[in-house]
């Protein structure tokens, strides 16, 4: 049986951790975590609306290489906050932070270089900065390298690779990568074919909201025996009870 890459979830992470959840995630990092004194007043300035004020801050903290100063920076040239929206300018600070090793900023690189934003297309860059933030563990960032290894996209097509980062990204509760995971094992694609292990990730994949793995699932249950069937649903529950830490 032919893979087909197209079957759901098959595009790049362009509900992407996009320019206002970027904003959002940001804020989020930074309400829980020490920051310098300037860039609690430019996260106070952000807050209230004041995007003058906080931008100075931003870029003040940005050139002194605080990397979350350079993230807010680069997220708010990307979508235009305060300032005239610049892709260049987002490009270039979101690229400075992923120097750093951030590999939240690292995966946005990625994605400026596959949309062709703030500079010319390249998938091949993609695909190196997909991988740097995949191997810091962004499931988002191991992902798209897993569906660029399937479907040969910007690097060699590698099924092994494929499922070794559907994998990781699955562990860590990505419906989409739980479904293509899942649709491996049915096709024996890059794992040993293996039902129990197939229905056990679409099955995860459908609790968590991924749509096209119900009518996959439906498919597959239909060519289990009702053993095996009792065994991948108990494997996933195991699952989630693992992931709640019970």
């Amino acid at each position: 049986m032919k893979s087909n890459p197209q079957t759901f979830s098959a595009n790049p992470m362009l509900n992407r951790v996009r320019a206002a959840f970027a904003l959002a995630l940001w804020l989020l990092l930074l309400a829980v975590i020490p920051v310098h004194a300037g860039m609690k007043s430019g996260m106070a300035a952000y807050r209230r609306g004041d995007y003058g004020t906080a931008l100075r801050e931003f870029r003040a903290g940005a050139a002194r290489g605080n990397t979350d100063a350079q993230k807010m920076l680069a997220a708010m040239y990307e979508t235009g906050t305060g300032v005239t929206r610049d892709y260049g300018e987002a490009f270039k600070w979101y690229s400075a932070a992923a120097r750093s090793g951030d590999s939240s900023a690292q995966f946005m690189v990625a994605q400026m270089y596959y949309e062709g934003r703030g500079g010319p297309r390249d998938l091949s860059e993609a695909v190196t900065w997909y991988r740097k933030a995949a191997e810091g563990g962004f499931p988002e960032a191991q992902y798209n390298l897993a569906l660029f290894h399937e479907i040969g996209r910007g690097t060699q097509r590698d099924m092994n690779e494929a499922s070794r980062w559907y994998r990781k990204a699955a562990e860590k509760g990505l419906p989409q990568a739980q479904a293509r995971l899942g649709l491996m094992y049915v096709k024996g694609e890059g794992v040993l074919q293996d039902y129990v292990q197939a229905h056990m990730w679409l099955n995860l994949a459908a609790s968590n909201g991924e749509e096209g793995a119900r009518n996959a699932l439906e498919a597959l249950s239909a060519k289990m025996t009702s053993d095996q069937v009792a065994k991948a649903q108990e494997m996933a529950r195991k699952w989630h009870a693992k992931k709640r830490g019970r």
